[in-house]
């Protein structure tokens, strides 16, 4: 069993599992969440003709705290974590935190979301880097998200161009940005671990001042 819970007194679950299970049940989580996310979109249930990357972010927070319920998972998640424990000064789009009352809810994993391509084309790289510290990645290299954490994630929501197409642009980027700013190495690219018609998801190091951060990346394909 994952948790077990004292019937006697009523306390609150004890949760028996490792952070390094925690995390793998998250990742399988927003993995599972995909297709139901995909079928959301689908059925027009919503009445904006494009959703923006809040829309899409919205939308799958709600799909997968449907799923964590249904199958009891022991974490809960949220948006716009806002991180009181460990003082990071950024806001992440969504993160998962630990489903008993009473105890810290500090993040577990911390998910930072963004739309390939960008909305514009000022924005163009900012899946990696962007103006103000806002790229996804950057926001992880700089502890803006994810202080604390040894693995966090970013969602990207690919509307137009396939995977192979965003993995050698993005790597590309990086690439060309580790030969003028030393705070960037090019083993910071991205290596796809497993995909479907529906997702990609791929693996990178971020380096930090601190520790290096593992970063699970999730690509949706909604084109």
């Amino acid at each position: 069993m994952i948790a077990e819970e004292n019937l006697s007194n009523n306390e609150q679950p004890i949760i028996s599992i490792s952070k390094t299970n925690f995390i793998s049940l998250i990742i399988e989580s927003m993995k599972q969440n995909v297709p139901h996310f995909k079928t959301y979109i689908a059925s027009r249930h919503h009445k904006k003709k494009k959703l923006n990357e809040d829309d899409l972010t919205q939308i799958f927070i709600e799909q997968t705290q449907i799923l964590i319920r249904k199958l009891d998972y022991p974490f809960n998640i949220s948006c716009q974590y806002r991180d009181i424990y460990n003082l990071s000064k950024g806001f992440s789009d969504f993160y998962f935190y630990p489903n008993e009352q009473g105890v810290s809810n500090t993040s577990l994993f911390s998910v930072e979301c963004k739309r390939l391509p960008a909305p514009d084309k000022a924005r163009e790289r900012e899946y990696v880097f962007g103006t103000s510290n806002n790229g996804g990645i950057e926001r992880y290299k700089t502890e803006k998200h994810g202080k604390g954490l040894n693995e966090c994630g970013l969602i990207g929501f690919i509307e137009k161009e396939k995977p192979i197409h965003w993995l050698a642009t993005i790597n590309n980027w990086i690439a060309e940005i580790a030969t003028t700013n030393e705070s960037w190495k090019d083993d910071e690219t991205l290596s796809e671990i497993d995909s479907s018609f529906d997702y990609s998801f791929l693996e990178s190091i971020a380096h930090r001042k601190t520790s290096d951060v593992k970063l699970i990346h999730l690509w949706i394909n909604l084109n």
